[in-house]
């Protein structure tokens, strides 16, 4: 059974932080939320969302998710991080945010402006065992069109693991991940340098491989990595099977071109009669 509940707890200053919570949590849980978080969003608390959810999954060892989405003047922010308990995601959490923050300083508190941060990536799901895993989400969409640099502002902004979008000039799918030395990586299915940025960051650009979905589970059962990003046999476009924080995984494609054709031949012919 699932419960859900919202939560708005106003505060003396006037904000108020809007807290979703799912599942079996503690019933102080958007109090403590709030609490961590009104102090570093300040202002921009009227503009910021969280989504805190123990998941079902009985095996995982960090059940509970917490997720805060700011939306700033021409920016959306995220930080998601999961945890055993309440208490530790919503410290997690706090530490997070300012650490996601730290690029819009006007945005922090006075206080938490000067204040050193160690950036480090997103960390990953955890997964089940192999034999537990299956496939619980297919997500199509539609690369939203941008340069190199402005998906990596993306990729760090929304807290990504990698971030699926479509490059502006050479107009290929590609996804951006960020590689072991601080760099970044972008895959293509068929790589082209136009429009990769020769700035810093630098950015490698490499071909993935060509595999189907039944191949790409197989590598992450073997392997237990994240995510693997590889062309579709199928479809011949730049997908990724991933590791959801239920322990199963997801699959993230573009949106195939014939669905995109109908679509816009139901969106043209709107206002014909």
């Amino acid at each position: 059974m699932t419960i859900e509940s919202r939560t708005m707890l106003p505060t003396r200053s006037g904000w108020a932080l809007h807290v979703t919570m799912q599942g079996i949590l503690p019933t102080n849980a958007a109090e403590v939320v709030s609490e961590r978080l009104l102090p570093i969003l300040g202002a921009s608390a009227v503009h910021s969302r969280v989504r805190l959810a123990r998941l079902s999954e009985p095996d995982l060892v960090r059940p509970i998710v917490a997720q805060l989405d700011v939306q700033l003047a021409r920016h959306r922010v995220r930080a998601q991080v999961a945890a055993a308990t309440t208490s530790e995601v919503v410290s997690m959490l706090a530490v997070r945010t300012i650490g996601q923050l730290h690029p819009f300083p006007g945005v922090l508190a006075p206080c938490l402006r000067d204040q050193a941060i160690s950036t480090s990536p997103p960390t990953p799901p955890e997964l089940l065992p192999p034999f537990a895993r299956r496939l619980a989400r297919h997500k199509l969409c539609e690369p939203a069109a941008m340069t190199a640099n402005e998906a990596i502002g993306v990729l760090e902004a929304m807290d990504y693991r990698f971030h699926l979008f479509r490059e502006r000039h050479s107009r290929e799918d590609s996804v951006v991940v960020r590689s072991a030395s601080g760099s970044y990586r972008i895959l293509q299915s068929l790589p082209n340098a136009i429009g990769i940025e020769i700035t810093s960051p630098p950015i490698v650009l490499t071909a993935a491989h060509r595999l189907t979905v039944a191949d790409a589970t197989a590598w992450l059962d073997l392997t237990g990595a994240p995510f693997e990003i590889f062309v579709d046999r199928a479809t011949g476009r730049v997908s990724v099977l991933y590791a959801r924080y239920d322990g199963h995984y997801g699959l993230l494609a573009p949106t195939p071109a014939l669905r995109r054709r109908r679509a816009a031949g139901l969106r043209s012919s709107r206002g014909s009669w």
